[in-house]
């Protein structure tokens, strides 16, 4: 039973640091939104899922957003099309991303790399 609740614990703290660096809802992104600056300057996280079947990568340096990297998975033949609001303190655009395509934004979230 220890095990059982160590990996619970594991678990949730995990889940608890993405929701540091990435919330998400159906429709919004929020970047950073309680990144511990001071202790985290400069990191980076890649693969994040986040809802809406999207993938994030995020970096940043000396506490604030550098790049943030966004795609959806689609193994099927469709390429599906879906809309996300991104949000890093008080700046928000809106990004269409299509499957098979990775898109990657800077701070002021400029369309930096599309492959």
């Amino acid at each position: 039973m220890v095990w059982g609740g160590v990996a619970a614990e594991t678990i949730q703290l995990n889940a608890a640091v993405a929701e540091m660096l990435v919330q998400s809802t159906m429709l919004d992104l929020y970047l950073l939104p309680a990144l511990p600056r001071e202790k985290w300057p400069n990191g980076s996280v890649k693969g994040l899922k986040v809802r809406g079947g999207l993938t994030v990568d995020v970096s940043w340096r000396e506490g604030d957003l550098h790049e943030v990297g966004v795609w959806q998975e689609n193994d099927g033949q469709e390429i599906n099309l879906v809309k996300k609001m991104l949000h890093y303190r008080g700046r928000t655009t809106e990004a269409t991303i299509s499957s098979r395509t990775v898109y990657t934004f800077d701070v002021g979230f400029k369309l930096v790399e599309e492959i």
